[in-house]
């Protein structure tokens, strides 16, 4: 019995420690600034919002997935949520030249994972709060640009008899980029070691309205369900009349022109009526008389008659 208690004990703390495991963060996937990606998101997100409705069908039919995704989701706010106006992230523009603009300014949440980064803000719009999720993954062509101008500069610079550890030493930098200041230079440009690839729009919803929306759902979906059995059901009652409704009606026997009819019932009567019942019993009768005298006996009828033969009558 303590041994099972002993193994229930280990089993929960390892379970404990797995799940603190997997709640680890990861290691930035690549080099990035927090304001500086945090700030590319806010400049995303207006920047797409601006957008008139003339120009959205053409970023939906041939922009890239990143704007299809981000004109989807602010048309879907905009439209079907009823956020109203967005917030203008222009305020924070004193902040940002200030250099006093920080993550915890917009309450902004920064995710890493193995290959990608998800930054997610609020925008406060006017009618209810919006969450954008914008995913990053690493420039390959950043650090095309970035080797492009070490070697401008490098080459400038050596040109005027400096090396580079003499660049080095006197700005007293750690690596030749941030001596020459090309990542600066680079994301004035709007070339950054990150590229967005997915922006992601939604409504917050209090649990107020979600259950309300969740209950609205249900009875809809159920209603639904209930009303096509109703009408299946009726359906099947109408079969027992099917039947009825596809009977083939009998065939009645076509009239034949009225000379015709004539012809064959006066027909029908010579054949019918050749003899009455009397005529037929006498006829028998001579027969069977005829058959006797044949055979010697000479019968004679009551009346005295007698048979000899019996010739047909043409």
């Amino acid at each position: 019995m303590k041994i099972k208690k002993i193994l229930i004990v280990l089993s929960a703390m390892l379970m404990m420690l797995s799940l603190a495991g997997c709640g680890k963060e990861a290691d930035k996937p690549f080099d990035y600034n927090d304001a500086d990606i945090v700030l590319s998101t806010m400049e995303y997100f207006m920047n797409y919002s601006n957008v008139s409705d003339d120009i959205a069908p053409y970023y939906l039919s041939s922009g890239t997935a990143f704007e299809q995704s981000a004109i989807k989701g602010i048309t879907q706010a905009r439209e079907t949520d009823q956020v109203g106006a967005f917030e203008d992230y222009s305020k924070y523009n004193d902040l940002i030249v200030s250099g006093m603009f920080t993550v915890d300014v917009v309450q902004a949440d920064i995710t890493n994972s193995a290959d990608s980064v998800m930054v997610t803000i609020i925008n406060k719009a006017e009618n209810r709060d919006v969450e954008i999720s914008v995913k990053y993954v690493e420039n390959a062509d950043y650090f095309m640009e970035l080797d492009k101008a070490m070697q401008y500069y490098l080459n400038y610079y050596m040109s005027m008899g400096y090396t580079p550890e003499q660049i080095l030493a006197e700005t007293g930098a750690a690596n030749l980029d941030e001596a020459l200041g090309l990542r600066e230079m680079l994301m004035q440009n709007g070339i950054f070691p990150y590229t967005p690839e997915e922006m992601v729009v939604t409504a917050v919803y209090s649990n107020g309205e979600l259950l309300k929306q969740a209950a609205m759902n249900t009875i809809l979906g159920m209603g639904t369900v209930f009303i096509v059995l109703i009408f299946i059901s009726f359906i099947i009652s109408m079969f027992k009349f099917l039947p009825a409704l596809f009977a083939k009606k009998a065939k009645l026997p076509e009239a034949k022109p009225q000379s015709e009819g004539k012809t064959s019932q006066t027909v029908a009567s010579k054949d019918d009526n050749l003899m009455d019942d009397k005529e037929l019993v006498a006829v028998i009768t001579a027969a069977v008389y005829a058959a006797a005298g044949d055979a010697g006996c000479q019968a004679v009828s009551k009346d005295k008659l007698v048979v000899r033969s019996i010739r047909r009558v043409r």
